[in-house]
């Protein structure tokens, strides 16, 4: 039976192509791991401190799966059990999506 739903035949925004790059399964582990390592740590740890490091935990895992990806983007491209990862070719490349991320468009000119 054919898949007909809205959402699987529906343009895949720049924001969902981000998040698929940061590896959102590896980092539910990271912060799972880190959660875990909390709830036993011995002593009282401050509930701020906890959140803030768990997002720093997501943060800098999720960068790490976007480094992944850009760095063996190549080498994906030839094993059968990776090739699913890479973009349609008429998407942005891993690079030109870092560069967007890295430097935001300019805002419109204002007429003074």
């Amino acid at each position: 039976m054919a898949n007909t739903s809205v959402l699987a035949s529906a343009p895949r925004s720049r924001t969902s192509d981000v998040v698929a790059l940061m590896k959102p399964r590896v980092m539910a582990l990271a912060v799972f791991t880190a959660l875990v390592a909390f709830m036993v740590a011995p002593g009282k740890l401050d509930p701020l401190h906890a959140t803030l490091a768990m997002l720093a935990i997501a943060a800098g895992a999720g960068a790490a799966g976007m480094l992944n990806m850009w760095r063996d983007a190549d080498i994906d491209a030839l094993m059968s059990r990776t090739a699913v990862r890479h973009f349609e070719l008429s998407r942005p490349s891993l690079h030109d999506i870092f560069v967007r991320i890295a430097r935001p468009e300019p805002e419109a000119p204002t007429d003074a």
